[in-house]
């Protein structure tokens, strides 16, 4: 996620460097992280869901986000994600449905 000045960066640490990565507890808990592209940060191990559209930094997840730690809107091309633009219309949470 980064900053608005370097947004390729992690949030927490300010590295640049990251490897795809699989967390299935993270999926399960929330339906926009299962129909995404995970990123993690080699240096403190942020996660980051990847932008569709242009493969940058969409937004960080962990276990305990809530809906104004995570952003719908890429910040680099725009894309909305929609999955997650419910999710936050609806309060956040975790164990979502998938068909709601």
């Amino acid at each position: 996620m980064g900053t608005d000045s370097k947004p390729q960066t992690c949030d927490k640490c300010d590295s640049s460097d990251f490897i795809n990565t699989n967390d299935s507890i993270l999926k399960r808990q929330y339906p926009f992280v299962a129909a995404s592209t995970l990123k993690m940060c080699t240096k403190c191990g942020a996660k980051y869901i990847i932008c569709p559209k242009c493969g940058s930094l969409f937004t960080r997840v962990h276990l305990s986000i809530d809906v104004d730690g995570v952003r719908d809107t890429c910040p680099i091309c725009g894309y909305k994600n929609e999955i997650i633009t419910k999710w936050i219309s609806q309060g956040g949470g975790g164990f979502w449905e998938h068909n709601q």
